[in-house]
Formats: structure tokens, sequence, C-alpha cells
């Protein structure tokens, strides 16, 4: 007999614990300081990153990759349509956690966030 085992839910991690590790990972994928980040601080801007080569990621590329990743289909779509634009570390951070209700398991994955804190 075939079944299907449900996986359990995953609660959202709290907003405050998201927003912290969003900007903790920014941190360090731009290389900076935590306390140096602005929440106003733009991609491309403030944020540069080093030149794209076809073997290596840079750190734009690692953004748009952890965007789309936690991103549903419908917020995937408002993307391609221009209608969500992340251009600052805030839009990052507000994004993060509008998906941990959407998609907690990969919010927590990406972010790398602790099992409980």
């Amino acid at each position: 007999m075939w079944f299907k085992v449900k996986k359990p839910v995953m609660a959202p991690p709290p907003e405050e614990v998201v927003r912290r590790h969003s900007l903790r990972h920014l941190a360090e994928v731009f290389g900076v300081s935590e306390a140096s980040l602005s929440l106003d601080a733009r991609f491309g801007q403030e944020l540069k990153a080093n030149p794209a080569s076809d073997f290596k990621a840079n750190q734009f590329d690692i953004v748009v990759g952890d965007i789309k990743d936690v991103a549903d289909k419908r917020l995937l779509k408002e993307m391609a349509q221009g209608k969500l634009v992340i251009q600052t570390v805030g839009d990052y951070c507000e994004h993060m956690v509008r998906c941990s209700s959407i998609n907690p398991e990969e919010v927590v994955r990406v972010l790398r966030l602790p099992a409980t804190e």
C-alpha cells in the first residue's frame, strides 16, 4: 500500500530573529561589519560586488539567489513583472521576513538560522 507521509509544518521563526540574521548574512556576503550596514544602504551603490566571473558567484549573485530561493511563485512573478524590486538592505530584510511565513524551511536554510533561538 502506497501512502504519502506528511512533513511536519515548521513554525515561522520570529521576525526579529529573521531581521537580525538577514543583516548578519549580508554583512558576511559583502565582507563588512554588521554595525556598518544601514537599512537604507543600496545594492550597487553603498554595497558593491566584486567583478562577475563564470566560475565564481559574486555578492550580487548570492543575494539574488537568496531572494529567489525563499520566494514563492507569486513573488517570483511579481519580481519578473517589476512589481517587487529589492534595492536596499531593508528591502532584503523585509523580503526575508515576508517569506519566513510563506517558506520558513528555506529562510532557515538560506540565513543559516539556528534550530532554536
